[in-house]
């Protein structure tokens, strides 16, 4: 009942997931506790465990339309990473798959996310970023790459160009 009733409380201060500092700072408990309660309310159903130390509570009102592309900031606190390569790419019709996750590049270390709802690709870059090719998208909440620097990044990381159906004579 405590767990739920701090849940709704978060809720209406607009949080809807937690890391595992944060709970620890709600909850003041010792971590191997803290862990062994996260576990069984997790099995309950009462919070929803996405990633390693990343949890959601399911119920909450102030979940944003696209949950797992607000969970990026969370699971890639310190790094830098954007929407690009295969994600952008079918948002833009360059191809017509839809891919199966997310995918960004990074300036952390390429990993992927298998979460309750969704997947997130984060694939290492060291390419300069131009503010032009890379912008913030503020209906998602997450940088984007222009379909152009989302091609030119595809052929950066050699991932299959065959699917790509409109590149444009930039990316070229």
């Amino acid at each position: 009942m405590d767990l739920l009733r701090s849940l709704d409380e978060w809720d209406n201060k607009g949080v809807w997931a937690f890391d595992l500092p944060r709970l620890e700072l709600i909850f003041s408990e010792a971590p191997g506790s803290l862990n062994t309660a996260l576990m069984r309310h997790a099995k309950a159903g009462v919070i929803t465990r996405v990633a390693r130390g990343i949890y959601v509570n399911p119920r909450a009102r102030s979940m944003p339309a696209e949950p797992l592309l607000a969970l990026v900031s969370i699971m890639r606190p310190y790094e830098f990473s954007y929407l690009s390569l295969e994600s952008v790419l079918s948002d833009a019709g360059w191809i017509s798959q839809i891919p199966f996750c997310y995918t960004f590049m990074s300036t952390g270390r390429s990993s992927t996310f298998d979460t309750p709802i969704g997947a997130v690709e984060f694939t290492h870059t060291r390419r300069d970023l131009k503010p032009p090719e890379v912008v913030f998208d503020r209906v998602r909440g997450v940088h984007l790459a222009t379909p152009e620097r989302a091609y030119q990044d595809l052929r950066y990381v050699r991932r299959n160009l065959n699917m790509v159906e409109n590149p444009s004579k930039e990316a070229s």
